[in-house]
């Protein structure tokens, strides 16, 4: 079994950084960003086809994450609950595009 490296810091859980999250840590926020941003911006992209709608998704997801931290905490797979915001922040954005769209 390898030994492990002193030089690497420990992975910090999700659940240990939103609470650091709620006491006002932007760096909980950049680390939580960094970890799940790609997967955020694939599944809104997958829903809206358009890459800076998507990307607006997940500026969203991370806005709301900073300032609704507290109902996140004690939750067993913040993911999800990140995943689940990034959903309905896709498909409202999708529904505004379609009525603009129907306004035409």
């Amino acid at each position: 079994m390898p030994e492990p490296n002193p030089s690497v810091p420990p992975l910090v859980p999700d659940g240990v950084l939103i609470e650091r999250l709620v006491q006002r840590d932007s760096t909980a926020l950049v680390e939580l960003e960094r970890r799940h941003r790609g997967s955020l911006y694939a599944q809104a992209y997958g829903i809206l086809m358009d890459s800076n709608l998507a990307e607006r998704v997940v500026r969203d997801v991370f806005a709301q994450l900073w300032y609704a931290a507290a109902r996140f905490v004690g939750s067993r797979t913040p993911l999800r609950s990140l995943r689940e915001m990034a959903t309905e922040l896709a498909r409202a954005e999708l529904a505004l595009r379609d009525v603009s769209i129907q306004r035409r």
